[in-house]
């Protein structure tokens, strides 16, 4: 009989847990704008401690403002270390509306990093939001890509930040597709009005489209870091991510001794989804040839690209950071927060919106990420000539 009250106590204790995840309570006397962030108090907590916290939030969105659950914007007025993350005043609570499973960007992100201590990706953990006491789901707490995140040196005139530029599209983007057509390139340090950088990544655009096969050879690795375009590039392949091919980065210089690299964003549609969120187990592979960058790397032999692309896979898949097992094991952790909210989630976000293609639930979700990256690593596996 004792045995039988320890474990009932045990069981408690675990379901206890599980509800506890952390929280964010959003006070706001009026409707939150998307265009300009304004004041606002926050109360956090989780199962060990409780703060009140000052700032600053807006709705956050393109294409996923259409979405019913919105995502946030978050300006703190003071660094903040909330747990398991980095010390900083500049947060994104990501709705993850698209993506049912919660896990795709985080997953993403992780698994860059894996690859490269070089590697930016934002450092991720999961939340419950409320907006004045009223419960709005599971969120992403997401660190914001910006230039303190980055460690850009900003005393370095030469460095620079750049979201999702469109330097990759052979025409030019008309005005209604550019989020500020004053701000083509979509500089964001410096400030454009402090420091205008468009003639370098100009003048990086025009080197990509018209420098003969000599010439992009002999320089390319002067203008990006070729690791870091490696890793980008796989995990491009590995989650067959083409939302990622042409925008959903961001392109930094830490200083005027480093070369461009590429810090991912966005990788809700992968592993299983297309960009439209239509189910995807590889019948529409991802076309990397598509943005002439790549192209021209792994076609112009004198740039040794496509071996170096061909090693690395290699490396990734004996270090098994590229593998079915790792994968699992990020499914595995992710699912043992997340598992208990999600229901509750769904209860307010219902899983047969018009947005979705189908109905799935989250298991029958989480399935179809665990179905994708066998068919996924197979095929690369084949590609590369890995046995």
């Amino acid at each position: 009989m004792k045995l039988f009250h320890v474990f009932t106590m045990l069981l408690i204790i675990f379901s206890c847990n599980n509800e506890k995840l952390q929280s964010l309570n959003i006070k706001k006397s009026d409707d939150f704008k998307w265009n300009t962030k304004e004041s606002c108090s926050i109360i956090f907590s989780n199962s060990e401690n409780s703060d009140t916290l000052s700032g600053k939030i807006k709705y956050r969105g393109n294409t996923s403002s259409k979405y019913p659950k919105h995502s946030f914007s978050l300006e703190l007025d003071r660094k903040y270390s909330f747990p398991n993350l980095p010390h900083d005043d500049d947060w994104i609570l990501n709705a993850s509306y698209i993506d049912k499973t919660f896990m795709r960007h985080k997953i993403c992100y992780d698994i860059f990093r894996e690859m490269s201590f070089k590697n930016v990706a934002p450092k991720c953990d999961y939340i419950n939001v409320k907006v004045n006491d009223k419960y709005e789901g599971l969120y992403i707490l997401m660190e914001e890509i910006n230039g303190g995140m980055l460690n850009l040196i900003k005393h370095d005139t030469m460095a620079m930040l750049f979201t999702a530029p469109p330097f990759l599209r052979k025409e030019r983007l008309p005005n209604k597709y550019v989020q500020d057509p004053l701000n083509y390139y979509q500089q964001k340090y410096p400030k454009i009005g402090v420091s205008d950088k468009t003639y370098y990544i100009q003048n990086f655009r025009d080197f990509i489209f018209h420098s003969t096969d000599n010439e992009f050879a002999q320089n390319i690795s002067n203008w990006v870091d070729i690791e870091n375009v490696i890793d980008w590039h796989i995990l491009l392949l590995f989650s067959n991510n083409s939302d990622g091919l042409m925008k959903n980065f961001y392109l930094y210089k830490l200083d005027k001794f480093t070369p461009f690299r590429f810090a991912i964003w966005d990788y809700d549609h992968s592993f299983g989804r297309d960009a439209d969120n239509e189910l995807n187990l590889m019948k529409r592979p991802i076309e990397c040839n598509e943005s002439i960058f790549l192209e021209r790397l792994t076609k112009i032999s004198e740039t040794g690209y496509s071996l170096k692309l061909k090693n690395r896979w290699f490396e990734l898949r004996e270090k098994k950071i590229i593998s079915i097992s790792n994968f699992e094991r990020h499914i595995t952790e992710n699912n043992k927060i997340i598992e208990g909210q999600v229901e509750k989630n769904f209860d307010k976000w219902k899983i047969n919106s018009a947005w979705y293609y189908d109905d799935s639930d989250y298991d029958q979700e989480v399935n179809l990420m665990r179905n994708f990256v066998p068919i996924r690593i197979k095929q690369l596996d084949d590609y590369f000539n890995y046995n």
